[in-house]
């Protein structure tokens, strides 16, 4: 081991050791946290799996479908993650010593790697364990497949940790894989005579209640590409570059200090990509009227960063779809539609650059000459007419597939995107958290000021979810979207009172 190296881990080690008492301490708070999180999430979907409702979506004919398309989505997922936060990161200080000595990657940043190939390892498996143990509760299959179906599940993480890590190290080809998974995925969804000869495919004949004599095969096979991909990683992590490690670890590094502060809007810009299409194309045009001017403007600089605008429309489009599905008899509504309700708020947020720019310079200067109520209208109408379009396409279409009536899911879309927009900009005019917040809150059972910070951080995501089960509720309990839209005007009324 070279000289720097061995002073670098010496000194880490160091600090480690006076902060011992600091990592019993965030071994105590993990631990109260899976308490009082994890353990609660955990029941809420078994007791949602082993619902009548959750027991007829896992064993309906298409169950074996959605398998292969959330694996096919959840790789593809993986290998695009790579690119922004890969496996393989460490603290700044510790990247650059132990990627400027002789030491190769697979030694330097193994450690990383397998704790991340862990952690994926074993949501996956819980999550096939949930599936499996449920079906095997109702009666529906055998104790065998549950048991060949969790094993599925724990190869389904290790192949996802190796993809993950192929998006770090090979980042220029990782879209290019994820889009050729993610096609595969689709035509083995659609034409089951393909599953036995594709890995996902391989899923869906494992799953419980397919019945299939195959499915042992299928987990063979799938062992046996876990196993060749598995012995991929060491050159996998000898061809980690050293500039993107120290970019990834240094974004890893802020994006966890602003989270930290509950500031998970600068935690998510952090790895917000900075636009390199049509930086030459003129955005703002004499077109006449200040409303399309600001239309164009929003709009060619939403398409500066393609990939980012794609993934917005196609969230918003999502959350429609689900919000359609909200609507069907057998369906717990109440959940799909504060589903739909979240999904629309993050698409947003890729449609909403203009929406926040404008909050930041509220209470200064007017700029262009508007004051910042008109300047906040005009650049609402972008979010807005891409929204409408897109959510009022995919409950339009869903609903026609599905067979269901389109009065209640268009009433939904048509209440939930306005307010979902409503929320959007009141997280735009939030600013800094007041330090009142950061006073204790005695109660009888303990301090909840953590409690208190956390729900003014993500408050714009509570409620636009409460207005999402609200919408799906529109046709039976109409007050329940008048709360919740009340709620956000008030909120929203109250922050521009007190902008700048």
């Amino acid at each position: 081991m070279t000289g720097p190296v061995r002073a670098a881990l010496g000194i880490w080690r160091a600090r480690t050791s006076r902060t011992s008492r600091d990592g019993a301490y965030a071994v105590y708070l993990a631990l109260m946290v899976a308490l009082v999180t994890v353990i609660p999430g955990v029941r809420a979907a078994w007791l949602g799996l082993t619902s009548p409702e959750g027991i007829a979506a896992i064993t309906a004919a298409g169950a074996p479908d959605a398998a292969i398309a959330v694996v096919a989505a959840l790789w593809a997922g993986a290998l695009l993650l790579g690119r922004d936060r890969g496996p393989a990161v460490r603290p700044p200080f510790l990247t650059h010593a132990l990627a400027t000595s002789g030491l190769a990657g697979a030694e330097s940043f193994r450690g990383p790697v397998l704790r991340a190939g862990a952690l994926v390892t074993v949501l996956t498996t819980a999550t096939a364990g949930l599936l499996g143990a449920a079906l095997v509760g109702a009666r529906l299959a055998g104790p065998l497949d549950a048991a060949v179906f969790l094993a599925v599940g724990a190869v389904v993480g290790a192949v996802t940790t190796v993809a993950w890590l192929a998006g770090q190290a090979l980042p220029r080809a990782a879209v290019a894989i994820a889009v050729g998974v993610c096609g595969l995925g689709a035509a083995t969804a659609a034409a089951p005579a393909l599953r036995p000869f594709t890995p996902m495919g391989w899923v869906g004949l494992a799953y419980p209640v397919a019945g299939d004599p195959p499915a042992v095969a299928a987990l063979t096979a799938l062992a046996a590409l876990s196993a060749a991909l598995v012995c991929a990683i060491p050159t996998l992590l000898n061809r980690l570059r050293l500039r993107e490690l120290l970019a990834q670890s240094a974004r890893w590094d802020s994006a966890t200090v602003h989270a930290g502060g509950m500031d998970f809007s600068a935690a998510v810009a952090v790895y917000q990509r900075r636009p390199r299409l049509g930086r030459r194309l003129r955005a703002v045009r004499g077109l006449g009227r200040p409303a399309l001017v600001f239309l164009v403007r929003d709009a060619i600089g939403a398409a500066r960063t393609p990939g980012r605008l794609l993934l917005g429309v196609l969230a918003v489009a999502g959350a429609g779809a689900v919000l359609a599905l909200a609507f069907t008899p057998a369906a717990a509504g109440w959940a799909l539609g504060a589903a739909a309700g979240t999904t629309l708020f993050a698409g947003l947020g890729p449609l909403s650059d203009g929406l926040r720019h404008a909050a930041s310079v509220a209470a200064g200067l007017p700029l262009y000459g508007i004051g910042d109520g008109p300047l906040l209208a005009r650049h609402l109408l972008f979010p807005t007419v891409v929204a409408l379009l897109a959510l009022l396409t995919a409950v339009l279409v869903t609903s026609s597939a599905a067979g269901i009536p389109a009065l209640g899911p268009l009433v939904g879309a048509l209440a939930l995107g306005p307010l979902a927009l409503l929320a959007r900009v009141n997280a735009a005019l939030k600013g800094p958290m007041p330090p009142a917040l950061l006073a204790p809150v005695p109660t009888p059972v303990g301090d909840l000021g953590a409690a208190v910070r956390m729900a003014w951080a993500v408050d714009g995501l509570l409620l636009v979810a409460l207005s999402g089960a609200a919408a799906a509720l529109v046709l039976e309990s109409p007050l329940l979207l008048l709360g919740a839209a009340l709620a956000l005007l008030g909120i929203g009324a109250s922050r521009w009172r007190q902008r700048g």
